[in-house]
C-alpha cells in the first residue's frame, strides 16, 4: 500500500494565455506518449499556501533531493493486467513500476475509472470526474464516485469503495523557485480528494483505509503539467500513514541554479520602509545588478551594483508602495531572489 492514491485525481491541465488564465480540455487533457516527470523537493521553512488574486508563492527556499518521478501515459492495450475490466477507458497512465490509472475522455470532461497496482484493483462503478472543463479562478466542482476493489495483498478480498473530489481555481500571482526562476501570471488550483476502503472480510478480518488529502497545483501556460505542486495525504486504516510532498516540473528544475549564491545574499532590515541594504559576497568579481518586482510581475526599478568583491549597498525604496516585492540579484549567469515587504 505504498502508492499515493490522491494520484488518481492527477489529470494534467493545461493553460492558454488569456488575461485570465484558463485549464482547457482543448490543450490540456493527456494524451498517449506524454510524459510528466518531477523532481521532489524539501522544505527549510513554512510552505506558501495562501490564496486569492494577485498572490505571491515564494517557494525559493526549497531544496531538492534524489527522488524522481514519471509518469507515462499509454493506451489501455499496454496498460496493467486489469486493463479490460475498466470498459471505456481511452487513457492509462504508469508510474513506471506496477501502479496504472485509467481515465475516459467526455465532452467538456476527464473521468477516473480506477486504478491497479501489485496490492489492490479498484474499479470505479460510478466514475470519478476529475476535470470539468475550462477551470478558471473563481472554477469549483465536486464528484462523488463509488465502485468495488480487489485486495490482491489479502488474497483477493473484495470490498467497496467510496470517494469525494473537489477541485477548485483558488490563486493567481507570481511564483518563486530556487535559483532565481520567477513565473508571472500563474494559477493555482486545491484538489481536495478524499477516498475510502472497505473489505468486510480478510484473512486479517475486516480491512479499511481511507484517504484524505489536499493537492496544490500552480500552472503557467508555457507548460501542459503543473510546474510546482505539494502534496498531502493521511491515510488511517489497517496501513496508516501521512506524507507531505513538493514537486517540480522537470522541464524547469534545469534552469534552478545551485544554492551557493543564495547562501551569501542577504537583503536587510525586511519589512524595510524607505531604505533597505544588499549584501553579499562576489569572489569572482561578476558584474551584479539587481532589479526590483512587484507582485504583478512588472519591474519597478534596476541598479547597477558593480563588481566588488564584497557588495553592500543601500537602496532607496521611497518611491514604491506598500506590499509585497521580489528582489532580483543577477551575479554572473547565476540570479537569486528574495522577497521584500514594503511598510
Amino acid at each position: 500500500m505504498k502508492k499515493i492514491y490522491l494520484s488518481i485525481i492527477a489529470g494534467a491541465f493545461v493553460m492558454t494565455a488569456n488575461a485570465q488564465l484558463s485549464l482547457t480540455q482543448a490543450f490540456n487533457e493527456p494524451v498517449i506518449s506524454d510524459v510528466q516527470a518531477v523532481r521532489n523537493y524539501d522544505s527549510v521553512g513554512v510552505i506558501p499556501k495562501n490564496t486569492g488574486a494577485d498572490q505571491m508563492w515564494d517557494f525559493s527556499a526549497v531544496t531538492s533531493n534524489t527522488v524522481m518521478e514519471t509518469t507515462s501515459f499509454t493506451s489501455t492495450t499496454s496498460a496493467g493486467p486489469n486493463a479490460g475490466i475498466y470498459t471505456g477507458a481511452t487513457l492509462a497512465d504508469f508510474d513506471g513500476g506496477s501502479f496504472h490509472t485509467y481515465y475516459k475522455s467526455t465532452t467538456n470532461q476527464l473521468e477516473n475509472l480506477g486504478f491497479e497496482d501489485a496490492n489492490i484493483i479498484l474499479n470505479f462503478t460510478n466514475t470519478a470526474i476529475t476535470s470539468v472543463w475550462p477551470i478558471t479562478f473563481g472554477s469549483n466542482f465536486s464528484d462523488v464516485a463509488a465502485g468495488t476493489c480487489t485486495a490482491i495483498v489479502l488474497a483477493n478480498a473484495t470490498g467497496t469503495v467510496n470517494g469525494l473530489y473537489n477541485v477548485t481555481g483558488t490563486g493567481t500571482g507570481t511564483l518563486m523557485l530556487p535559483g532565481g526562476a520567477v513565473f508571472n501570471n500563474v494559477l493555482q488550483t486545491v484538489s481536495t480528494p478524499s477516498l475510502n476502503i472497505f473489505c468486510p472480510s480478510t484473512m486479517i478480518g475486516p480491512f479499511t483505509l481511507n484517504s484524505v488529502g489536499r493537492v496544490y497545483d500552480y500552472y503557467v501556460s508555457s507548460q501542459k503539467f503543473p510546474i510546482l505542486s505539494v502534496v498531502y495525504e493521511k491515510v488511517t486504516g489497517n496501513f496508516p500513514s501521512t506524507k507531505g510532498i513538493i514537486q517540480i516540473n522537470s522541464s524547469v528544475v534545469t534552469g534552478i541554479n545551485d544554492a551557493n549564491f543564495d547562501a551569501s545574499f542577504s537583503i536587510f532590515p525586511n519589512p524595510a520602509k524607505n531604505n533597505f541594504n544588499i549584501k553579499l559576497n562576489n569572489a569572482t568579481n561578476d558584474k551584479c545588478s539587481v532589479a526590483i518586482v512587484n507582485s504583478i510581475g512588472q519591474t519597478t526599478k534596476t541598479i547597477d551594483l558593480g563588481n566588488d568583491t564584497n557588495i553592500l549597498t543601500t537602496i532607496s525604496i521611497s518611491d514604491l508602495n506598500s506590499g509585497v516585492y521580489m528582489v532580483k540579484t543577477t551575479l554572473g549567469d547565476k540570479v537569486s531572489v528574495r522577497k521584500l515587504i514594503v511598510n
